[in-house]
């Protein structure tokens, strides 16, 4: 699998730009992945890792001022990018431009001797992109071709004859797997192991979004949705002290109230109301660190109006008081397993 030159046709001297793109390389934890990170066409974070024969995963963040084109070539590769940000369009040799305009999930497949593709990208770009080989899918799809959707099966058998590029809908797993993927702090072979499973995730949730895309309405209505759900995630990420009304947050963000409350859901997997919920016990548990803060003050900054109702809220988020885990001394970062611990409990 390559790629065409990444400084064709961005007008970026191809010494002092490949000697900046060789500078950029972190030190990588083995051959077949490593980081990258340049300052070339605006900043840039890149990782990428050969997780097996024929199986790739890159991910990372990218921004550009000026629109940045990328010649490609990906002959017998299905391509799967998703991405939670950015603007980009997606230029096969034959057929429509497809748009890559965050949020967005699209499936790129590529016969063998398929002329090269062109992309084009602006602003800040947030992505995770699978890479998998016609050989090593069909290995790993031996004696279940049939379960694929009829495109890929014409890919797998040979007789697809062009290049192949359809939106599906972005759903919730999706959109977890490139969060978890981008939070993840693994190193190692732990992360390689951990972008494996993820890898494969994707490509599971991809395909089969990809099949029943039909039933699941148009892309572009799911791709608003999601949109709007994101901008909604980022105000009440902002604000969550004192949060808008779920009538003036869906109106922020142009959807219905039934619009947001059911995307959210769905593509976040919890409430309007918890979210904010597990926004203020975040802050709250890391401000319990802080030994000098009274807990009413605490009870203040994240948004109740009496103390009592903060250790209510508290003692229901986590198992504990306030006090009792101002004693257990959780660094903020633990706050996830907190709460894990707590659901535990709370299942037996």
């Amino acid at each position: 699998m390559g790629v065409g030159d990444p400084l064709q046709g961005c007008g970026i001297d191809p010494v002092e730009g490949a000697r900046e793109l060789w500078e950029g390389l972190m030190p990588p934890s083995d051959p077949e992945h490593y980081c990258w990170r340049s300052k070339i066409l605006g900043s840039r974070r890149y990782e990428f890792c050969d997780l097996a024969e024929g199986f790739v995963v890159t991910f990372g963040e990218m921004e550009v001022d000026t629109p940045q084109l990328v010649q490609m070539s990906f002959p017998d590769v299905l391509r799967i990018y998703v991405t939670n940000n950015g603007d980009g369009e997606y230029m096969p040799w034959q057929g429509n431009a497809l748009s890559l305009d965050a949020p967005n999930t699209v499936i790129m497949i590529e016969p063998a001797n398929a002329p090269d593709t062109e992309a084009r990208f602006v602003g800040c770009t947030r992505f995770v992109c699978v890479y998998i080989h016609r050989e090593t899918l069909k290995a790993l799809y031996a004696g279940g071709e049939h379960e694929l959707p009829a495109v890929l099966q014409s890919f797998l058998d040979g007789s697809l004859q062009r290049t192949v590029a359809r939106a599906v809908p972005l759903g919730s797993a999706l959109l977890r797997c490139l969060e978890d993927v981008h939070a993840s702090t693994l190193c190692g072979l732990r992360r390689r192991l951990f972008l494996q499973a993820k890898a494969v995730e994707i490509l599971c949730q991809a395909i089969d979004a990809l099949e029943h895309s039909e039933g699941f309405g148009s892309p572009d209505a799911t791709r608003l949705t999601a949109r709007g759900v994101l901008k909604a995630q980022r105000l009440l990420t902002e604000n969550f002290v004192a949060p808008p009304s779920l009538e003036d947050l869906a109106h922020e963000v142009g959807l219905s109230r039934s619009g947001l409350c059911t995307g959210f859901r769905q593509i976040l997997g919890q409430s309007v109301f918890d979210y904010i919920q597990d926004l203020r016990m975040q802050q709250a548990l890391a401000m319990l660190n802080e030994r000098n803060v009274p807990i009413s003050q605490i009870a203040y900054a994240v948004g109740y109006n009496r103390a009592s109702s903060f250790s209510v809220a508290v003692q229901r988020h986590f198992g504990a008081t306030p006090s009792e885990l101002r004693k257990r001394g959780h660094p903020s970062n633990d706050w996830q397993k907190v709460c894990t611990s707590s659901q535990a409990r709370s299942a037996r």
